[in-house]
């Protein structure tokens, strides 16, 4: 028998009768007839696409017919203003991204994130947020944005296994595999994943230096050989209705090794005859391995969304590094020949413990949140050196150096949110973190400390004048501190005539973000962001024409602004065809303030990209997509790229009431996915063009079976920040 529904009943279930009235409401209603009534009646309300909230803008995937039958990759390809290229995440004017699970950080990078999140498939998802300028919440760490996956929750007991495969061709061949598994039963529910990876890349380099009486020409030629096992166990358990606690262990294996030919040549510019030809032939290998581990507690206050969490976190990374290589050095001019072998051996060793306390308090006059976090960290770096004559195995040099760094950093910060009726709505929050750092080069018996606090205020507020359109105004301030390896003065050689070497004076990079957005229907997305960074840093070169050697070392060397504008554009022009298409442009202006470039630098640079996606049957089991972005000639920090565009296809077929999912895809079909960075420094003019084999063909299959609506949560971290920067 069905029941109607009275209109009291209907307007609570609706959330639109106040709060004292729907308690009164409630009292007066059978509880036995509401629950055939609700049994009987189901109330469905379609969200928007995209909707714009005041710190983030949401894309509600379910709604999305792009996504079906895909995994967390292939939603977050269509999700405004975000972008796959290659091994990376990109967001419009942010140099980095980070990716959090259900509001936590998942603790991996480049390709482990992406194979983790092609674990996920979208029928789990529910929306993902772009947050552009992460609030006092989270890390004041890197100019990156935030994107936040948020699954559905499992209704019931349910249980969910999804296997993966897929086989990858491009100059070489790549193959990957993985298996994850999901439980949820009473109180207890736990996700296991593991994903093996195998194969070959390919890697090239031409660089040109151009000197006043000679020209070199060099050709890199580097072909990787790679096997990663990467492994996560999430526990959970609900200690009552209100309280739980958790464990996740996240490990990473590598065993990696690489093939280098490098071919230098020198030209004289009077006749462009050969004056000196180098040869370096090498091989790297290495076993890497991250380690990390989370212990957390999670407990609810009250009945109104009162609750607070503790994170215990462990992290250690090891990274050894052997790089041996031949060198045989020709100068035709002089008819003499140098030929060498080199040893040159590298550690580190990344160990972080955190502790981190997060609340939330709403209140009728405000959302409160706030918490605190103590971070410490300390690297051990080793380098050792050796040089010796080819001819009579005499040593040449040696050098041996070890490097120490310890950083310990407290963080305290709150955030208050408040909506002023249906149209106003505005948030606040102040971030200080206390830092201490250590560098002891025990070599040279140098030691560097340095002690800062720091504050780090964010502010936003948003309009709706009605339900079409959305306003919004957002202000932060972010700090980039150096990777650890970026502070280790040691030199690592690529050959007897060039290296690269860190610096521990290096200075953290401070950044301040303004941005608008404005969004119509979700069809139209506006981004409209202004940045002024202080201190730039990173790797300059240093040309020596006497010893004819290439130094390339790690600075802070500039100032400079950035702004831009993105306008993204989704819409459906038929049925079966999906498209979301995204204009780009932005202006930097540079002004170093070291010798070897001018005083100031500015440009423009930009892109356009365009993905679709066609439903090729009725029954929606047949896609093909398309996907095309072009990035235009810019000019950008103290240099010039050539344009760069990509072409690629796919197709997805799914079968097995939809628990088996096929793809074809081909990317980068005209092989247009590299371009030339072109600049001077002391005065000489160098070019780079890097090729990364982005033309591939790629083949994956996926089947999953148990029931889809199971929950998979990654859990939050509090030493993501000093992850990302052991990389």
């Amino acid at each position: 028998m069905l029941y109607r529904l009275s209109s009291a009943v209907l307007l609570l279930m609706m959330g639109a009768i106040p709060t004292t009235i729907s308690a009164q409401v409630k009292k007066q209603i059978d509880s036995s007839a509401l629950q055939k009534e609700i049994e009987a009646v189901t109330i469905t309300g379609k969200k928007k696409l995209i909707e714009r909230k005041v710190d983030r803008l949401i894309f509600n995937v379910e709604n999305s017919v792009a996504v079906q039958g895909g995994d967390a990759i292939d939603a977050l390809k269509v999700t405004p203003g975000v972008r796959i290229q290659g091994d990376e995440i990109k967001l419009a004017g942010k140099s980095s991204v980070r990716v959090l699970v259900n509001d936590k950080i998942v603790q991996m990078n480049g390709e482990e994130v992406q194979n983790y999140l092609k674990s996920i498939p979208t029928a789990n998802i529910q929306k993902i947020e772009v947050i552009t300028n992460p609030p006092a919440k989270y890390e004041a760490e890197g100019n990156s944005g935030l994107i936040n996956i948020q699954l559905k929750e499992a209704k019931q007991d349910n249980w969910n296994t999804i296997l993966r495969s897929t086989y990858q061709q491009a100059t070489y061949e790549n193959l990957t595999h993985g298996v994850g598994f999901g439980f949820k039963k009473g109180k207890f529910s736990t996700l296991a994943d593991i994903n093996y990876r195998y194969g070959r890349n390919l890697y090239t380099n031409e660089i040109n230096y151009y000197y006043p009486t000679e020209h070199w020409n060099n050709n890199i030629f580097n072909r990787n050989h790679r096997k990663n096992l990467g492994t996560l166990l999430n526990l959970q358990y609900d200690l009552s209705d209100k309280s739980s606690i958790g464990a996740q262990f996240l490990g990473s294996f590598s065993d990696n090794s690489a093939d280098e030919f490098n071919n230098n040549r020198s030209y004289s510019y009077s006749n462009e005859s050969l004056m000196k030809y180098y040869k370096t032939d090498g091989v790297t290998y290495g076993k890497p391995k991250n380690l990390s581990l989370n212990l957390n507690f999670n407990q609810k206050i009250g009945e109104k969304g009162k609750k607070f969490s503790v994170d215990a976190d462990y992290f250690n990374s090891i990274s050894p590094k052997h790089n041996n290589f031949n060198s045989s050095l020709e100068d035709f001019i002089l008819n003499s020949a140098d030929n060498q072998y080199a040893i040159n051996n590298s550690k580190q060793d990344i160990k972080n413990y955190s502790l981190k306390a997060d609340f939330e308090f709403p209140y009728d006059w405000g959302n409160l949140s706030f918490g605190a976090k103590t971070s410490s960290t300390k690297t051990d770096n080793t380098v050792n050196a050796n040089f010796y004559n080819a001819v009579g195995n005499s040593l040449l040099s040696a050098q041996s150096d070890h490097f120490q760094y310890t950083e310990n950093t407290q963080a305290l910060y709150f955030s208050l949110s408040k909506s002023f009726g249906k149209r106003w709505e505005a948030k606040a929050g102040l971030r200080g973190e206390n830092t201490q750092t250590k560098a002891n080069s025990i070599s040279i018996s140098q030691i560097t400390e340095r002690n800062y606090f720091k504050l780090f205020p964010t502010a936003y507020l948003s309009y709706k004048p009605n339900e079409d359109n959305t306003l919004s105004l957002n202000f932060g301030r972010r700090i980039q501190r150096p990777g650890f390896w970026e502070m280790n003065p040691a030199r690592w050689y690529m050959n007897p005539k060039s290296y690269t070497e860190g610096n521990p004076f290096l200075q953290p990079t401070f950044v301040y973000n303004g941005e608008f957005n404005y969004s119509y229907k979700g069809l139209l997305n506006f981004n409209l962001s202004y940045a002024k960074i202080k201190d730039y840093y990173g790797q300059q070169t240093f040309h020596n024409l006497v010893e004819e050697t290439q130094i390339f070392k790690r600075l802070n060397y500039a100032n400079g602004t950035f702004s831009g504008g993105t306008v993204t554009l989704t819409y459906n022009p038929f049925k079966w065809w999906e498209s979301s298409t995204d204009f780009s442009a932005s202006y930097s202006e540079l002004n170093p303030f070291i010798d070897i470039l001018a005083k100031r630098y500015s440009g423009w640079s930009g892109y356009t990209s365009s993905n679709n996606t066609f439903t090729l049957n009725k029954s929606k089991t047949f896609f093909s997509s398309l996907y095309y972005e072009y990035n235009y000639a810019s000019k950008s920090g103290y240099g010039t790229s050539s344009p760069i565009s990509t072409f690629n296809i796919g197709f997805k077929y799914l079968a097995f009431d939809k628990k088996l999912t096929v793809g074809v895809n081909f990317d980068d079909v005209f092989r247009k996915n590299f371009a030339t960075y072109e600049n001077n420094t002391s005065g000489f003019r160098q070019n780079f063009t890097q090729y990364y084999d982005t033309r591939l063909f790629r083949i994956s299959i996926a089947y999953k079976f148990g029931n889809n609506k199971i929950s998979l949560k990654q859990r939050n971290i509090g030493n993501q920040e000093e992850k990302n920067r052991s990389n």
